[in-house]
C-alpha cells in the first residue's frame, strides 16, 4: 500500500518573531511537515494549496515532462513580477542571475530542468560565486533556492533542493558610506532646480527610497506626515521633520498645492534614468563635498539612519523610521560611528 498524502491549509508561522511567510502543511501517513512557500501573499499560498489538492485527484499531472531551463526561468520571473509583485529592481536582478545560470547550463549541455542535480548546482556555484562579494553570493544562493523550490512545485521535481547544500561565507558587516547633515544640505543646495532639491531632501531627511520620493503625491502629505506604501507593499506614516518641512515649504511655494504628483517631471519617468544619476553626481561635485565611496541615491537613506544614530536617537526609533522589519538589521547596518564620535564617547 502506498503512502497516504494529504495537504493542510497554509498558515503563517513564527508571527511572534516578525515573520509573515506562509507555510504549507504536507501530511504523509499522519506525519506532518511544514514547508516554506517563500511568499508573504495569502493569495499565492492558497494557489499552492489548490494545486496540491488537485494533484491528489489527477495523478497524470504528476508525470515529469521535459521542461526547458529557459522556459522554466521565464515562468519563474513572470510569477515573481506579476503574482508576487516584487519591485522592478528585484526582477531585474533575478533575470541577471538566471541569465548566468542558463548560459552555464547551455555550456554544460543541460537543457532539461529535471536534469539539474546537486553536483551540477555545486559546480555552478563554484563558477558563479567565485568573484562575488560575500553579500552578493548570499543573495544569489537565496534567489536560486527560491527558484528551485518554485520549479519543484510547478514541474513535479521530487527530492531535496540541490541549492540547499550550497554554503557561502557569512557576509561581514560593512559600514555604509554616508553624508553628514551639513553635507546633505550642501548637496541639496547645489542641486539643479527646486524639484531636485526637494527630491534629495525627501531622501536625506525622511529616509525615503528614490522611487518612493519620486512617486509621492500631494495627497500623501497631510497633518505633518508622509503616508506611503513602500517596499513589500507595507504602508507607513512618517513624521515630517522641521528640517524637511523647510525644504518642502520652499518647493511648494513655487509648485503650488494643487493635487497630483509632488514632483511632476520626475514622476512621469518610467524609471530612474541616467540623467537623474548625473544630476546627483553633478550636485555632489558642485557642493565640494569630499565623497568617498560610490555616489548614489540610496546613500541619502544611509545618511538619514546614520545621522539619527549619531544624534543619539534610539535604535528602535531608527528602525521604525527606516521601516525595517527587524531591529537587528538596523543595528547591524547602521551602528557605525565616526572617529570623532568615538573620541567623544571615551570621555567620562
Amino acid at each position: 500500500m502506498g503512502d497516504e498524502t494529504h495537504y493542510l491549509l497554509p498558515k503563517q508561522r513564527n508571527l511572534s518573531k516578525g515573520s509573515k511567510s506562509w507555510y504549507g502543511g504536507i501530511s504523509v501517513n499522519g506525519i506532518v511537515r511544514w514547508v516554506s512557500l517563500n511568499t508573504k501573499s495569502q493569495k499565492v499560498a492558497m494557489e499552492w494549496f489548490g494545486r496540491m489538492q488537485a494533484s491528489r485527484f489527477a495523478p497524470e499531472r504528476q508525470e515529469a515532462k521535459p521542461v526547458g531551463i529557459e522556459a522554466a526561468a521565464d515562468a519563474f520571473v513572470r510569477d515573481v513580477e506579476n503574482v508576487r509583485r516584487r519591485e522592478a529592481g528585484t526582477v531585474r536582478i533575478y533575470r541577471q542571475y538566471l541569465k548566468q545560470f542558463m548560459a552555464w547550463c547551455k555550456e554544460k549541455g543541460i537543457a532539461d530542468i529535471h536534469k539539474v542535480t546537486s553536483a551540477a548546482c555545486l559546480e555552478f556555484a563554484q563558477y558563479a560565486f567565485a568573484k562575488s562579494a560575500a553579500n552578493t553570493a548570499k543573495n544569489k544562493v537565496i534567489m536560486f533556492r527560491h527558484f528551485y523550490s518554485w520549479i519543484a512545485e510547478h514541474y513535479n521535481i521530487s527530492g531535496k533542493n540541490p541549492f540547499k547544500k550550497i554554503v557561502v561565507a557569512k557576509p561581514k558587516p560593512v559600514p555604509r558610506a554616508f553624508w553628514t547633515v551639513d553635507e546633505c544640505e550642501k548637496i541639496i543646495a547645489a542641486a539643479s532646480g527646486e524639484e531636485y532639491k526637494c527630491y534629495f531632501a525627501l531622501m536625506a531627511f525622511a529616509g525615503l527610497r528614490r522611487n518612493e520620493a519620486r512617486m509621492l503625491r500631494m495627497e500623501n502629505l497631510a497633518d505633518g506626515k508622509i503616508s506611503l506604501t513602500g517596499k513589500g507593499g507595507k504602508h507607513a506614516e512618517l513624521p515630517i521633520s522641521k528640517r524637511l518641512k523647510t525644504h518642502l515649504n520652499r518647493y511648494l511655494s513655487i509648485r503650488g498645492t494643487e493635487p497630483g504628483a509632488l514632483l511632476p517631471s520626475l514622476a512621469k519617468l518610467v524609471c530612474v534614468s541616467k540623467c537623474q544619476c548625473d544630476q546627483l553626481k553633478c550636485a555632489v561635485e558642485k557642493s565640494k563635498v569630499q565623497s568617498s565611496g560610490q555616489v548614489h541615491f540610496h546613500r541619502f537613506r544611509h545618511s538619514f539612519a546614520s545621522n539619527l544614530l549619531r544624534a543619539g536617537r534610539s535604535i528602535k526609533a531608527v528602525q521604525m523610521l527606516m521601516r525595517h522589519e527587524d531591529v537587528a538589521l538596523t543595528l547591524r547596518t547602521y551602528s557605525h560611528l565616526l572617529p570623532s564620535d568615538l573620541e567623544e564617547a571615551a570621555e567620562l
